[in-house]
């Protein structure tokens, strides 16, 4: 028995392997979340960026990396060098994307965490929003322009885009054409269309600010699950002849994270049968059957499992946003985004498609493998002890190489924040301080934000940006 536990051991060790970079890549962002929280956004971005990076990014999680440390650079205030890293994270979102569409069908049967991460579709929408306001923080308007319309024309392609995902996976002969789209509500960005309403109004453009003004009514109106608050005051603020306008956008919170759920799945004739393992809000397991997935040609007996990702909100410690003028108590900030219920919403685009995959992927390569066991050890039953163990040993590690391909892909941006807040001042044209100042819902200070004198004017792009990732 001692050779069989050398061959297992060694088998093993790639394992062990994959278990270290983990507990490694672990340590290194539980240090960086303790720098984001410290407010140490430039440092934190560096460490990240540093020459040890590939300890916690390997080669497929490049845009990860760059969304990650380009948006700390945004927070740092450093919107060169985050419009730098932004641009980069957006250009390879849209090469691998192209990427997985072309060879869906051949990485058919590969986890989607073993591919290059395109990003979700909520990091591919937000990331122009981010790039607009650091145009907007250097002065650069028409960048700021440029920027916004990329959003829009994202939306209007969105279920198209993310159809075509579908298909390719269909091309693929495992998949048998069972694979289907996912859809999405989500079709107009209140926060979009306001950035757009100021620069519009800074520009004495009153007609086309007063388009992206009904816009941002109609996003409310046709989006109620997204939006299911009241519309800002300051979408129709009243104007105030001789002042300044002073515009605050306030971000608070963080973006959802993923968590894997575990699948049972069993075959009967030409059927698959799945059910969803997960906790509830109490930490107790619960059961979900889902519908059955007709698959032509799969016989009955067969049990697999498998992993699924699930994305979750994490909720803001923040419920009321204020703001003081040169010290002095000035208003408050009203939500107008809720960032993170839109990435959950945009995430059924890839989370059915997955769904589907994840599935028939499990089926096909365990009934492959479990064939492959099978004639290994009517092979070794003819054989000697030593061919019986190797054949017992080859077995043992399929299993492990199986089960460890069917973990969930739970990679996600760290540094999105949940929830966008906006208000509108007005103000003595001149110069004056801003505080923003962040309460939770026991009405304790969380973080105050303090931004020096600066000359506000009368017309003009006055635009304050905050944020606390709380």
């Amino acid at each position: 028995m001692s050779g069989l536990f050398r061959v297992l051991g060694f088998l093993a060790l790639p394992l062990v392997f994959v278990s270290c970079v983990t507990s490694t890549r672990n340590a290194v962002f539980v240090k960086a979340d303790a720098g984001v929280v410290a407010r140490n956004y430039e440092s934190v971005a560096k460490i990240l960026d540093g020459p040890d990076t590939k300890s916690y990014y390997n080669e497929k999680d490049q845009v990860l990396r760059n969304l990650d440390v380009g948006l700390l650079y945004h927070l740092a205030g450093n919107p060169a060098e985050s419009l730098r890293r932004l641009d980069l994270a957006e250009r390879l979102i849209d090469e691998n994307y192209t990427k997985s569409i072309s060879n869906a069908a051949a990485s058919f049967l590969l986890n989607d965490y073993q591919l290059e991460y395109f990003g979700e579709v909520y990091e591919d929408l937000y990331i122009n929003l981010f790039k607009a306001l650091d145009y907007m923080r250097l002065g650069k308007t028409d960048g700021a322009y440029v920027e916004i319309r990329r959003v829009s024309d994202k939306l209007n392609l969105l279920e198209d885009k993310y159809g075509r995902m579908a298909s390719g996976m269909n091309s693929s002969p495992s998949s048998k054409g069972v694979v289907q789209a996912g859809k999405t509500e989500f079709r107009n960005s209140a926060l979009a269309r306001y950035l757009s309403m100021l620069l519009y109004r800074a520009d004495g453009r009153p007609d086309d600010a007063a388009i992206d003004q009904r816009q941002i009514q109609a996003a409310f109106s046709s989006q109620p699950s997204l939006y299911n608050f009241p519309i800002p005051a300051a979408v129709s603020p009243p104007v105030v002849p001789g002042k300044a306008r002073l515009n605050i956008v306030a971000f608070a919170g963080k973006s959802p994270v993923k968590r894997a759920n575990n699948l049972r799945i069993n075959t009967l004739k030409n059927l698959i049968i799945v059910s969803v393992q997960k906790e509830d809000s109490r930490g107790q397991l619960q059961f979900a059957q889902l519908a059955p997935i007709s698959f032509p040609g799969v016989a009955g007996g067969y049990n697999f499992k498998a992993e699924l990702p699930e994305m979750l909100l994490q909720p803001s410690q923040v419920a009321r946003i204020a703001v003081l003028v040169d010290g002095v108590p000035a208003g408050e900030l009203a939500l107008i985004e809720k960032i993170d219920s839109i990435a959950l919403e945009t995430h059924k685009l890839t989370e059915t498609p997955i769904f589907f995959k994840t599935v028939l992927r499990t089926v096909t390569k365990g009934i492959l493998t479990k064939t492959a066991k099978d004639q290994a050890n009517r092979a070794a039953s003819q054989a000697g002890e030593l061919v019986g163990i190797l054949a017992f040993a080859g077995g043992v590690a399929a299993d492990l190489l199986v089960d460890a391909s069917e973990q969930a892909d739970l990679r996600t941006a760290r540094y999105f924040p949940g929830q966008a807040y906006v208000g509108e001042l007005a103000v003595e044209p001149g110069e004056h301080t801003v505080t923003v100042e962040y309460f939770s819902r026991a009405g304790a200070l969380l973080y105050q934000e303090f931004f020096p004198r600066k000359n506000y004017l009368e017309n003009g792009l006055n635009l304050v940006s905050s944020f606390n990732l709380e």
